[in-house]
């Protein structure tokens, strides 16, 4: 069968598809911080608790609801762009997985409960407690992040959609995929770097040089592990997608020597505790990954859809109305951000 003929026709967007992109990839930059500092964080809280707990761990416990809230509100944007522009790859891959998929909606709010259950109840569940239930709040994010990246490599395989003929039940997992593993670890560690980040940020503005050393530790210890997977994910690559960074595609192949000048960068800054230099390579490297994210799910679907058949409507009023509620909702995040910052220093 041609994988082509089941692709559903475009759906059609109201502005050039450039507009979408962009803000996908900068979206998805801004959601991708949020979701690996709490993935990171909830890993490091559940570290600490093996031994009974720490300073550290009591920190970030409290920090971790209000990271989640915001990750996931964080995350609406990027998926949305991405259903407007390759909406007919994306709607597949959930139906195919769907019974997967929609497990994602009760795992989040479990785990979403469990965070604020472990912040407010930290004393009184005492170290075994804090430690089981920081596990099922790990091992639910973990899940999240699983079912993701298989939604994600899925829509891009559309040679394995007629699948479907013979489990149309919502079965369909991407596991047969050589990408998906490495794919999803590289996320994984990337998180325990930024988690780390995160914990060594809170040291340098509370002046605690304890905090700000185990902070750093994680973060060039897990960029270091993430040197290899990121290696293993780039030659798990389709060899046609794989050379784009070879210099098939020069905007691809100088994104790929930016990454690695700036995790050396990230590197260096964590082996001599620099936590300023470490967070804005942490922020350049980010956005410069999420744009070789697009390229990459460019190439593969290139088959069979390009950006130039789009079909556009020309309306922009939508994006205008959008582009403020945008701009008014980041006033009302940054004002609440700094109302509960005072209210922590107080």
């Amino acid at each position: 069968m041609d994988p082509s003929s089941l692709i559903p026709e475009a759906i059609g967007i109201s502005v050039p598809p450039v507009w979408p992109v962009t803000l996908s990839i900068i979206t998805f930059s801004v959601h991708l911080l949020l979701m690996n500092a709490v993935f990171g964080g909830t890993a490091i809280v559940f570290i600490h608790s093996l031994s009974g707990g720490s300073e550290i761990s009591r920190n970030l416990s409290r920090k971790l609801p209000t990271l989640l809230a915001l990750a996931i509100n964080a995350g609406v944007p990027p998926l949305l762009f991405l259903q407007a522009v390759y909406g007919q790859f994306s709607y597949v891959s959930s139906i195919l997985m769907a019974v997967f998929w929609l497990a994602v909606i009760g795992a989040l709010i479990s785990g979403y409960y469990g965070l604020y259950y472990h912040n407010y109840r930290y004393e009184k569940l005492g170290s075994s407690g804090r430690r089981y239930i920081m596990l099922a709040v790990l091992s639910m994010i973990s899940y999240i992040g699983f079912m993701l990246s298989n939604k994600m490599t899925l829509m891009l395989r559309p040679e394995v959609w007629p699948q479907y003929f013979s489990d149309p039940n919502g079965f369909i997992l991407n596991l047969g995929d050589p990408v998906l593993i490495p794919r999803f670890m590289h996320f994984v560690i990337s998180a325990f770097a930024v988690g780390g980040l995160v914990v060594a940020v809170t040291g340098y503005r509370n002046g605690t040089q304890s905090f700000i050393d185990c902070g750093m530790k994680w973060f060039y210890r897990s960029t270091l592990v993430n040197i290899f997977m990121g290696l293993w994910f780039l030659v798990a690559l389709p060899k046609d997608v794989m050379r784009i960074f070879m210099g098939q595609n020069m905007t691809a192949t100088v994104l790929l020597a930016v990454g690695l000048a700036a995790t050396l960068v990230m590197l260096h800054s964590g082996f001599t505790r620099n936590v300023r230099v470490a967070v804005l390579s942490t922020v350049t490297i980010v956005p410069v990954m999420a744009t070789m994210r697009h390229l990459v799910r460019q190439q593969y679907l290139s088959p069979y859809f390009t950006l130039d058949t789009a079909p556009v409507s020309g309306q922009w009023q939508p994006l205008m109305l959008f582009v403020g509620a945008i701009a008014v909702g980041c006033c009302c995040i940054l004002y609440m951000i700094r109302l509960m910052l005072r209210a922590e220093r107080s």
